[in-house]
C-alpha cells in the first residue's frame, strides 16, 4: 500500500535518511582521533562529541551563531585542555577532524533508488535539509545522490529551519505544490514528522535502528528503510 496515496509532492531530509551522517561522523572521528592519540576511552569521545555536535547545530539553525562559530564552539568544548582560543587555530584543529568526516561520507544503499522511485511515479521531489546550503549540495554531489537531479533546500537559504512551518512552506513552495499535497520523510522525529504535520504535510519517519520507542510514535507512519516507500501514480 502506497504511504501517501494522494501526494504530488515528496521532501527527504538528507542527514541521517539519505545521507549517513552519523556513520561518516562515527567513522571520522574515530580516525582523527586516533592520529590525535586520543584513542582511549574512544566511545565516550564519540558520544561526547556527538552531544555537542547536536547542542551546537541547533544554535546555528537558531540563527544564534554562524556555521564556522558552532564549529569553533565545538572544538573548544571537546578539547578543553588545547590552546584553542585563537580562531586559526580553532579552524585548524577543526579541519582535521573535517578532512577525516568527508573521507568517509557515504549514502545509504536504499537513497538513490528512492530518490528514482519517487521521480517515476511523477512526483514533484525535493530535499529540505538543515544546514549549510554549499556543504549539503556537496554531499549530495559527493555521494552521487545529485544524478537524479533533485533540488536541494538547506535552511541557511530559507528563513527558517525545521521544525517551524516556514521552512516547510517555503520548500512546498518552490517545488510548486501545496502543504497538504506533500509528504516529508525523514529520521527525526521532531524536525521531520512533527514539524511537517505542524506545517500541513504528511509525515514519514525513517527509523532504521529502532531509535524511537513504539509509544514514541504511536499514530505516526514509520519505517525502517526507504525502500519500503511506494507511490500511487
Amino acid at each position: 500500500m502506497p504511504v501517501a496515496p494522494v501526494a504530488r509532492g515528496v521532501l527527504f531530509d538528507l542527514d541521517d535518511t539519505l545521507f549517513d551522517h552519523r556513520g561518516a561522523a562515527d567513522r571520522g572521528l574515530r580516525s582523527w582521533l586516533g592520529g590525535l592519540g586520543l584513542d582511549g576511552m574512544l566511545d565516550d569521545h564519540v558520544e561526547r562529541w556527538f552531544a555537542l555536535e547536536t547542542y551546537h547545530h541547533e544554535r546555528f539553525q537558531r540563527r544564534e551563531i554562524s556555521h564556522v562559530e558552532q564549529r569553533r564552539a565545538r572544538i573548544r568544548a571537546f578539547l578543553p585542555g588545547w590552546d584553542l582560543a585563537d580562531d586559526a587555530t580553532a579552524d585548524d584543529t577543526f579541519a582535521g577532524y573535517l578532512a577525516c568526516y568527508r573521507a568517509a561520507w557515504a549514502a545509504f544503499a536504499d537513497a538513490a533508488a528512492a530518490l528514482e522511485r519517487a521521480l517515476g511515479a511523477g512526483l514533484a521531489v525535493g530535499i529540505l535539509t538543515n544546514g549549510d546550503q554549499t556543504i549539503q549540495e556537496t554531499k549530495v554531489r559527493r555521494t552521487g545522490l545529485a544524478s537524479a537531479g533533485v533540488p536541494v533546500f538547506a535552511s541557511s537559504s530559507l528563513s527558517a529551519a525545521k521544525p517551524d512551518p516556514r521552512a516547510f512552506h517555503e520548500a512546498c513552495g518552490r517545488l510548486g505544490v501545496a502543504p497538504q499535497e506533500c509528504v516529508m520523510v525523514g529520521d527525526s522525529l521532531r524536525h521531520d514528522v512533527a514539524g511537517a504535520r505542524g506545517a500541513g504535510l504528511t509525515g514519514v519517519l525513517v527509523d532504521r535502528v529502532g531509535r524511537y520507542r513504539p509509544t514514541d510514535v504511536a499514530g505516526v507512519t514509520r519505517i525502517t528503510s526507504l525502500a519500503e516507500l511506494s507511490w500511487a501514480r
